[in-house]
């Protein structure tokens, strides 16, 4: 299952294997980080999120192939901040801690 995220972690990837996602709204990649990134445990961390994401979207061109993979994460519904809190990451299509990258 880990090989399916790998195109997913290829948007997420940003310096050494830190997930970072595409924010904002309106697609499926967007949402999804949108949603990781509100699930950081503080304000400062929740807003390093948002920066590494507006830079990691600068460099990177989201395909729908990884936009359908993002809409299944989040029908799913796993993706919640008490599995990231529960350090169950491939339920939102991260390889490791979101929290990580931040410290």
């Amino acid at each position: 299952m880990i090989t399916k995220y790998i195109t997913i972690l290829a948007l997420s990837v940003f310096m050494l294997g830190s997930p970072v996602f595409i924010t904002g709204c309106g697609s499926a990649c967007e949402d999804l980080a949108d949603k990781i990134c509100k699930c950081q445990p503080t304000r400062i961390k929740e807003d390093t999120c948002r920066i590494s994401i507006d830079a990691a979207k600068k460099n990177l061109d989201v395909t729908s192939e990884q936009e359908d993979v993002c809409q299944e994460i989040l029908d799913s519904g796993d993706c919640t901040c008490e599995a990231l809190a529960a350090g169950d990451y491939e339920a939102c299509g991260l390889a490791n801690d979101a929290e990580q990258s931040y410290q």
